[in-house]
């Protein structure tokens, strides 16, 4: 099993790719990124609620359904923070990545507004 912030953070960054690639229109795409992240953790919702139903669930190939959340747990069976801290530092690069990348396409904030009111397009 991994830990909480490796599943959030690897769902995180999948959405984040996906959003901003596939989906750059989409409205509240930031929203969007903390949903992927949280939609990797309903297979854990078996931590939190004893029920041989979720643990079925969370055992399940369904689970990978979820970010992958079955194979993550399988390749860090022992609970490495190092695994986990590798996923918030992959979420970490990522979000750079698209920052920069949003930020040389349409340009800095403050230059698309000619008197800090009105946008100019």
């Amino acid at each position: 099993m991994s830990f909480a912030i490796g599943h959030f953070a690897l769902g995180a960054a999948v959405t984040t790719l996906i959003v901003t690639y596939l989906l750059p229109n989409v409205p509240y795409p930031r929203t969007l990124v903390l949903t992927g992240g949280l939609w990797a953790l309903v297979p854990d919702a078996a931590k939190l609620v004893t029920s041989p139903k979720l643990t079925a669930f969370h055992e399940s190939i369904f689970a990978e359904f979820f970010w992958f959340h079955r194979t993550l747990d399988r390749i860090d069976a022992p609970d490495s923070a190092g695994i986990s801290a590798l996923f918030v530092a992959l979420f970490f690069l990522v979000t750079v990545l698209v920052e920069r990348r949003e930020r040389r396409q349409f340009g800095r904030t403050s230059e698309r507004y000619d008197d800090g009111d009105v946008p100019t397009q």
